[in-house]
């Protein structure tokens, strides 16, 4: 990742992005690390997380319940990587909400 593109700006990039966009969309703090969680609860069914994520947004994340039941209708996004891809992955997820 470039120095322009740092995690703490991709997650302002993403921070900035759902607010505007899909605001009921709840996205974690970013505690010194390059990986956010976002809770999709207020916009899907947590039953339905996979088959949004994968089906419709067309993207491979983990999923929250992987790390517990708690985190059911949660998906984790890697800011470390292209910039490119963290700005898909959230046009996507903003496309397909917006469909809602």
């Amino acid at each position: 990742m470039s120095a322009e593109w740092s995690s703490v700006k991709l997650y302002e990039y993403v921070k900035t992005e759902l607010n505007e966009k899909a605001p009921k969309l709840v996205l974690s703090a970013l505690e010194g690390t390059y990986l956010l969680f976002l809770d999709l609860r207020q916009y899907i069914d947590p039953e339905n997380t996979k088959e949004f994520i994968q089906d419709k947004c067309r993207l491979a994340v983990d999923f929250g319940e992987w790390f517990g039941d708690n985190y059911k209708g949660f998906v984790r996004m890697n800011l470390a990587t292209d910039p490119k891809y963290v700005q898909k992955a959230i046009s996507n997820i903003v496309k397909e909400i917006q469909k809602l």
